[in-house]
């Protein structure tokens, strides 16, 4: 019980808390695990309510109720498991750059916490991959969970580092930056 107020707390940008869940006597992977597992069946389960309708409309049923279903659970999973590997790299690298120590799995560990919120704006994520329109509520739920991300990870950033707070806002400021461009990079042109 101890742990899961810990995560609580660290969500509500307590440094004590992050620096409890960094220190190795705290092994918190199993709770990492769980929420990595729960997270990834979120980001499944949003995929498969926004693509409910297609998918009623296969014939099959073992691939409309069972395969289908399942492939978007992998999938939510294995997307999670990137978007945290990929958070977890350009935080260190970040890090790394503007004079920190690195300690990647101490990254690893913490950035599971802060890509909790990414579970706020899931709908308007995968709308804007499926190129549907997104609402007022959908970009007010992106501003939120990116904004929180934001200071989570500025948070870990000075606590695991031992950076002013400044240092470590602009360390995840370049991380968005780069976020960003790479967004832009792939993003398909505006017909």
């Amino acid at each position: 019980m101890k742990k899961i107020t810990l995560v609580f707390r660290s969500l509500l940008l307590d440094k004590g808390a992050i620096a409890e869940l960094s220190a190795p006597e705290t092994n918190s992977r199993g709770y990492n695990s769980i929420i990595s597992i729960l997270l990834g069946l979120s980001y499944g389960f949003t995929a498969l309510n926004l693509n409910s309708e297609l998918i009623k409309t296969i014939e099959t049923p073992i691939l409309r109720d069972g395969l289908i279903p399942a492939v978007f659970f992998f999938s939510g999973y294995i997307m999670m498991l990137l978007t945290k590997v990929g958070l977890t790299l350009l935080l260190w690298a970040a890090s790394r750059g503007l004079g920190g120590g690195g300690f990647l799995a101490i990254l690893y560990q913490n950035t599971t916490i802060a890509v909790i919120p990414s579970v706020i704006a899931l709908p308007a994520f995968i709308s804007l991959q499926a190129g549907t329109p997104l609402s007022m509520l959908m970009l007010f739920s992106i501003g939120v969970a990116l904004i929180w991300i934001y200071f989570i990870c500025a948070k870990i950033i000075e606590v695991v580092q031992q950076f002013a707070p400044w240092k470590a806002y602009v360390a995840v400021l370049l991380v968005f930056i780069f976020y960003i461009s790479i967004y832009y990079i792939i993003s398909p042109p505006p017909a």
